[in-house]
């Protein structure tokens, strides 16, 4: 009796938790079944489209303006005028000054000799020989000084101007370098949103609405007592027309619904699991009633 009992509670305890579980479980699997990826609509592919082109033009312009700027570069550092001719000048000067320079060293000194042994009557010829050649060396040791420097500055300005040559080289090559990448960024942009426009777009699963779940009536314990066969006969009849009627009038209800709301897909299975488990129960009492009966008789 003690085991009847407890397959009876069983039977309506999963007919009560089973329709809870799987309702429960509905939202979620709709929520999840609700991801769509979204369409890149033709104002943003226009866009990327747009910028993809403004980022070739840009590229193409880099390229043409490196090679301009090598070809240039190439022809200075070959011949880098006027940079080159000035340097040239600027030594040709210095070397003239360091003949003067030389010549006015050596006519002082001579000048020197010569005052040095001269006589009473000569001496104030030689004197002023001697003035004249060394202010003359002293103008030519500037004038050297002078040409140094400006072969020096002359030497300077070339090379600055040839490291810039290399610096414009340098700069032309980093600008197509990065009109390239900004290309290659541009035409993945524009290829993902075009392959993102061709896929097809999932719409969205409704979630099915909870309904509260009914509470099974209440059982009534079998009787230990041997009871009359009518008696259980007639409880029997009556379980079974009430479970049909209620079976009938769930399944009609969800079918109902089903056309009022366009609930999930999942409904209708629900439902038949909701049915099973309650007719599952129903003949769990009709066999628990069924055998005291039998064994009264």
């Amino acid at each position: 009796m003690k085991l009847r009992r407890s397959l009876v509670s069983a039977a309506l305890v999963a007919a009560v938790v089973s329709p809870a579980a799987v309702l429960s479980a509905a939202p979620a699997f709709a929520e999840s079944a609700s991801a769509a990826q979204t369409r890149s609509d033709d104002g943003s592919i226009a866009e990327l489209e747009r910028a993809a082109a403004d980022a070739a033009k840009a590229y193409t312009a880099a390229v043409a303006n490196e090679a301009k700027v090598r070809a240039e570069a190439s022809a200075f550092l070959d011949n880098s005028q006027p940079y080159l001719g000035k340097y040239q000048e600027a030594k040709a000067a210095a070397a003239k000054a360091a003949a003067a320079k030389d010549a006015a060293n050596k006519e002082a000194e001579e000048a020197s000799r010569a005052y040095g042994s001269a006589t009473e009557e000569d001496l104030p010829k030689a004197r002023e020989r001697m003035l004249k050649a060394i202010d003359a060396a002293n103008a030519a040791i500037a004038a050297d000084a002078k040409a140094k420097a400006d072969v020096t500055a002359a030497r300077n300005a070339m090379d600055d101007a040839r490291v810039e040559a290399f610096r414009r080289i340098h700069t032309a090559d980093q600008a197509t370098k990065a009109a390239a990448t900004a290309k290659a960024a541009a035409d993945k942009a524009l290829a993902d949103a075009r392959a993102a426009a061709e896929k097809p777009v999932e719409k969205p699963v409704e979630q099915p609405v909870e309904k509260p779940v009914e509470q099974p009536a209440a059982v009534t314990p079998v009787s230990d007592t041997t009871t009359n066969k009518s008696t259980t006969a007639t409880k029997t009849t009556a379980a079974n027309k009430s479970t049909s009627a209620t079976t009938t009038q769930t399944a009609t209800g969800s079918a109902t619904e089903l056309a009022e709301t366009g609930s999930n897909p999942a409904t209708p299975y629900l439902a038949l699991g909701s049915g099973l488990a309650i007719s599952l129960g129903a003949a769990a009492l009709y066999v628990s009633r069924r055998k005291p009966a039998r064994s009264a008789s």
